[in-house]
């Protein structure tokens, strides 16, 4: 008799977003928002932290740089234990280091100590982001994905903006101490979820003869019917083996020009991005804010960030990429360049000009960060496209790692005037590079979704 066979890319390909894809959003979803919350939790507490212990604020920039360290560290490793052991036990690994360290960073007693927890905390959330967003690119169909991915990185900014809320109301009342607590707890309870109801990537299933029964239980409840079993033969498709793709493919003849560029514009504005999640509440409060106003400034960040990149997402698939992006950078320059000028007192100090210019920053600089992944997956081909994502990533981690150092670097106004100057290589890098996304218009469920490349 005869085996079934079974083509598990088309079967997911096709399937309709709704069902177990939809619950697989809402956990990628939710961890990177939990992510988010404890990527920022440090530069909302500093302020209150560098009070309490009678510090100045150099003084932590290790701890804020051990973090952004241990993130690198984290995506390269646990990204590989996402590839050699699934999805799903590297996402339960991720979220239980990054729980556990931020838990407890609630009793560090002195410097030394919060570097280390950082450091642990910052594996953790190295290793939650690619992993969720791998995840969830593996369920989407090909008509969503752009949009679930973009669900999925937008959490970041989410979590900012809970961290903030929250923190803004508990720590004038019990200290920054409790905010870690709740840091910590939150990604706890939810890994009960998570283990409960997470499944396990269906494609990475199908490499798994021994794993059948599994994934036919998963695909069955894709399609929202009793179709598969275990007596079948799975397969991803017909395709070339992928191997292990380094820098060496990726800077190749016809990579390299792309792949320098997209690296540049990946540390320039993960630059940008960290300088406002790490200092931003310091560098305000040293302006004479109270602290609710400067925690606002970053929620304000954050949210706009989360508008930003939706409106961006959408403005692209009718425009392109190319234009969209060097514009978010251009507005984004001018804005850093009002607050500067408000802060000075050469504009006059007026707190809702400044939170109203902080906003239009974080549209613009979140929402080229989010489209850079689009970007970043239309520039490769299939064989290394997860390899030229993963380390434009990795490199754009040491834009992140340098932004640990600029609130020591950058006093006054020129810490906005830094974040600007970094911007204008962003934008350089943006206008260097070739391989931009061009418009795409949907105009039925059944027209293809490839983005064209830009010729």
């Amino acid at each position: 008799m005869s085996v079934t066979k079974v083509d598990v890319n088309a079967v997911l390909d096709g399937s309709r977003f709704r069902g177990l894809p939809l619950v697989v959003m809402a956990f990628a979803a939710c961890i990177t928002i939990l992510d988010g919350f404890d990527i920022q939790i440090m530069g909302l507490a500093s302020p209150a932290l560098a009070r309490d212990w009678g510090i100045e604020r150099p003084a932590l920039v290790p701890a804020f740089a051990a973090a952004l360290i241990g993130m690198a560290v984290g995506g390269f490793i646990l990204g590989a234990v996402g590839d050699r052991y699934g999805r799903r036990p590297a996402i339960l690994a991720s979220v239980l280091i990054f729980a556990i360290g931020t838990l407890a960073t609630k009793w560090v007693p002195d410097v030394p100590t919060l570097i280390a927890l950082r450091f642990l905390t910052g594996v953790g959330l190295g290793g939650a982001l690619p992993n969720a967003t791998a995840l969830m690119s593996e369920f989407a169909p090909p008509r969503f994905r752009g949009q679930a991915i973009a669900a999925t990185i937008i959490g970041v900014p989410i979590g900012g903006m809970l961290g903030a809320v929250i923190a803004a109301q508990v720590v004038p009342i019990f200290g920054w101490r409790i905010l870690f607590a709740i840091g910590g707890i939150l990604p706890l309870v939810a890994l009960i979820g998570i283990y409960f109801a997470l499944p396990e990537s269906a494609r990475f299933l199908a490499a798994y003869p021994g794993r059948r029964a599994e994934l036919a239980r998963i695909l069955n409840r894709v399609v929202g019917a009793e179709r598969f079993s275990a007596t079948q033969d799975f397969s991803v498709g017909v395709s070339a083996p992928i191997h292990h793709v380094g820098p060496g493919v990726l800077l190749s003849r016809t990579l390299w020009r792309d792949t320098t560029a997209l690296w540049l514009a990946f540390i320039t504005n993960l630059f940008a991005v960290y300088c406002f999640y790490n200092w931003a509440p310091v560098v305000f409060t040293g302006f004479g804010m109270d602290m609710p106003t400067a925690l606002r400034a970053l929620f304000v960040f954050n949210a706009a960030g989360v508008i930003g990149s939706l409106a961006a997402s959408w403005l692209i698939a009718r425009a392109g990429s190319r234009w969209i992006q060097a514009g978010l950078g251009v507005v984004a320059i001018l804005s850093l360049l009002f607050v500067r000028s408000m802060l000075d007192g050469s504009g006059g100090r007026n707190s809702i000009a400044i939170l109203s210019a902080i906003g239009v920053a974080g549209f613009c600089i979140v929402a080229i960060q989010v489209t850079l992944f689009s970007v970043a997956a239309h520039v490769y081909p299939t064989h290394c496209r997860a390899a030229g994502v993963g380390w434009a990533q990795g490199v754009g981690r040491f834009g992140g790692v340098l932004s640990a150092f600029a609130g020591a670097m950058f006093v006054g106004t020129s810490f906005f005037m830094g974040i600007a100057a970094t911007l204008a290589l962003t934008v350089a890098a943006i206008l260097v590079l070739r391989n931009h996304l061009s418009p795409v218009f949907m105009r039925d469920d059944k027209q293809a979704t490839d983005l064209g490349r830009v010729r």
